[in-house]
């Protein structure tokens, strides 16, 4: 059984450990605010995380990790579903994302199709993962909401 909540500065360390474990990045950044993210716990223990950028007329999805042991449990789209509910309330028109090529078939079951990043919403096309260095080995994914 599993809980998610929203994460807060207490979660940090364990936020930053799932990421570091799933080799996406170093973590969170320091003195930067945790906000729109969610953490699954499971035995009082974090095993999930995943974020949410609001950019314009649109929300960008970040940061899903799900860690090894617990995947193939529906965590991981209980997450999108959260952040894709999240989204729509908001009033977004579009949520986005920055994805390895191994995960596609993960979020066309939610919809996603794969974009050219100079195919992108002018609205987005400049959001920071979408033209960082580091991410243009990464496919960009989007929906209309």
């Amino acid at each position: 059984m599993y809980k998610i909540i929203k994460a807060d500065e207490r979660h940090r360390t364990e936020i930053n450990r799932l990421i570091k474990t799933a080799k996406i990045g170093s973590g969170l950044t320091k003195n930067k605010p945790i906000k729109n993210l969610w953490i699954v716990r499971s035995d009082c223990r974090v095993i999930a995380c995943a974020g949410l950028n609001f950019y314009n007329s649109a929300d960008i999805l970040t940061t899903l990790v799900v860690e090894k042991e617990s995947r193939h449990r529906g965590i991981g789209g209980s997450l999108i579903n959260l952040r894709l509910g999240f989204a729509k309330r908001h009033g977004a028109k579009i949520v986005a994302l920055v994805t390895m090529y191994y995960h596609f078939n993960f979020y066309k079951r939610w919809d996603f199709k794969t974009c050219p990043r100079k195919n992108l919403p002018e609205s987005i096309r400049d959001y920071p993962q979408f033209t960082a260095k580091r991410y243009k080995k990464c496919a960009v994914m989007f929906r209309n909401i």
